[in-house]
């Protein structure tokens, strides 16, 4: 599409540090599109780079198919939200949603009109002469929104702007960010450390570690596929466990462990004698239930979660093994010290190369 935003060997250097390295992507005109990553993996850096705060050292960003190489932030047809709004608290709500567009010389009658609109798009019409400093998080989030909106840019920016905000408002700010970018039909481009955020809202996330991207595609395929370990271990729970590949047949393949021996897809292809590590998600793990796979161990611990429980086993070697159990009326009452036996499917595992496991 006209404005589908490309990256072509976009690389960025501080000195001999490396934040971004060699990235190749096109985000789609009108996607919401998240760059997912623990701090220091390269995401601000993308951000800057696209609203021209800073320039590539390598490659090239294309909006439209034209670079926007020597392009001002000022002349970019982008808008950003920061992670600390900066809304200007002494004036109004009508003020700070129209303050881009007086820059811009629009005239005032329009300006108004602009704001009206803005209102009634978050939700928010009966606020415009409310001051900053007069509104909750929630408000200003969405009036943050609506000023970014206002100049009518073609991709808008967000630096995690929901990470001051508590869980509940968090969780239900996702789903108006969500609205409105449907709605306008604008490009989102969301960074952000909670993969809860980026999974939720998202059309295609990023996966990043250390300036480089992981994986990319849709939430389920990054959650349900991971590709790397890194993506496994970052993205939701999971369990690893290490173990050596023994056999090989189609699209799965069979891996001895600590455990015993477990079968699982193998969408790397890796041959007999290549080390693995077998992943597993916790809720894929069943109690009481006939399937290929089965480890048992003893219970080490149980945490409470409110909608389920996590039953910790003994791992040798390796962090406890983690099964979720929804908390309904089949859930057992696990003492610790018990041996418990918990069973998978062959396709809810997935073989992947060892390599860079994500930190707590």
């Amino acid at each position: 599409m006209a404005n589908d935003l490309e990256f072509a060997g976009v690389v960025k250097r501080f000195g001999d540090f490396t934040a971004v390295r060699d990235l190749n992507l096109t985000i789609r005109a009108g996607e919401f599109f998240s760059f997912l990553g623990p701090s220091g993996c390269g995401k601000t850096t993308i951000l800057r780079m696209v609203s021209g705060f800073i320039d590539p050292t390598e490659g090239d960003i294309r909006l439209g198919g034209k670079s926007l190489k020597g392009v001002g932030p000022n002349r970019r047809p982008t808008a950003l939200i920061f992670q600390n709004l900066a809304l200007f608290p002494l004036m109004t709500v009508a003020e700070n949603i129209a303050f881009g567009l007086s820059v811009r010389g629009v005239p005032r009658a329009d300006q108004a009109a602009v704001v009206r609109r803005m209102l009634d798009l978050i939700a928010l019409p009966g606020l415009a002469d409310r001051r900053i400093d007069e509104l909750s998080g929630g408000q200003k989030q969405r009036v943050a929104i609506a000023r970014a909106l206002a100049v009518e840019p073609q991709v808008l920016l967000l630096d995690e702007p929901l990470s001051a905000l508590d869980l509940k408002l968090r969780q239900h700010m996702r789903s108006e960010l969500r609205a409105i970018q449907r709605r306008t039909g604008v490009t989102f481009i969301y960074i952000t450390h909670d993969q809860g955020e980026a999974l939720a809202m998202s059309d295609r996330v990023a996966v990043m570690s250390q300036g480089k991207m992981e994986q990319v595609g849709p939430s389920a395929a990054i959650y349900d596929h991971p590709m790397t370990a890194f993506v496994a271990s970052f993205v939701g729970e999971n369990n690893a466990i290490r173990g050596r590949v023994v056999d090989r047949r189609g699209d799965e393949a069979a891996v001895d462990t600590a455990f015993g021996r477990f079968t699982g897809r193998n969408p790397h292809g890796l041959h007999p004698g290549a080390e693995a590590l077998i992943f597993v998600r916790p809720e894929k793990l069943k109690l009481n239930r006939d399937l290929p796979n089965r480890l048992t161990a003893k219970v080490t611990g149980r945490v409470f979660e409110g909608t389920s429980v996590d039953l910790h086993l003994d791992h040798p070697g390796g962090r406890p093994i983690t099964v979720r159990l929804p908390n309904d009326d089949s859930l057992i009452d696990a003492a610790e010290g018990q041996a418990l036996t918990a069973a998978f499917a062959t396709d809810a595992a997935t073989i992947l190369p060892p390599g860079e496991l994500a930190r707590d």
